[in-house]
C-alpha cells in the first residue's frame, strides 16, 4: 500500500508541474509584470519557473524509485517526509492565504487545489506513518 500511495504522489507531481507550466499565460502574467518592477518580476517568474523541475524531479522518483521513497531507505524517509511537509504547509497557505483573497471565478480552483494538496500530502506522509504504527 505504501508504493501505491508514492505512485498516487508521482502522478499528481507531474500533473503540478504540467499545471505549472501554463501559470504565466493562464494567470495573465505578462501584463501582471509589465506593471510591476522589472526585478520583482524576474524573481517571481524565476521562482516560479525552476520550481517546475522540481515536481518533475518527485514525479520522476516517486515512479522510478517508488520502494525507497516508501521507507526502505534513510534518504528515502527523509525526501518522502520532505515533500509530505512541503505539501502540507502548502496546503495550510492555500486555506489561509487565498481563502481571505479569493478572486471571483477562481472559487473552484482554490477548492479543488485544496484537495489536490491533501492527496499529495496524504501519499507521501502515509508511508512515513506506516513504519510507526
Amino acid at each position: 500500500m505504501e508504493e501505491i500511495a508514492i505512485k498516487i504522489g508521482g502522478c499528481l507531481s507531474a500533473i503540478v508541474g504540467i499545471g505549472h507550466c501554463f501559470f504565466y499565460r493562464g494567470f495573465g502574467w505578462e501584463e501582471d509584470f509589465e506593471k510591476t518592477r522589472v526585478l520583482t518580476a524576474k524573481v517571481l517568474y524565476t521562482i516560479h519557473l525552476f520550481l517546475i523541475p522540481m515536481f518533475f524531479f518527485f514525479s520522476y522518483a516517486s515512479l522510478v524509485h517508488t520502494k525507497e521513497l516508501a521507507g526502505s531507505t534513510p534518504l528515502g524517509i527523509a525526501m518522502s517526509t520532505f515533500y509530505a511537509v512541503f505539501w502540507l504547509l502548502r496546503e495550510l497557505w492555500q486555506i489561509t492565504y487565498f481563502r481571505s483573497s479569493m478572486i471571483k471565478g477562481f472559487e473552484k480552483l482554490h477548492y479543488f487545489l485544496v484537495i489536490c494538496l491533501f492527496f499529495l500530502w496524504a501519499s507521501y506522509s502515509y508511508p512515513i506513518f506506516s513504519h510507526f504504527l
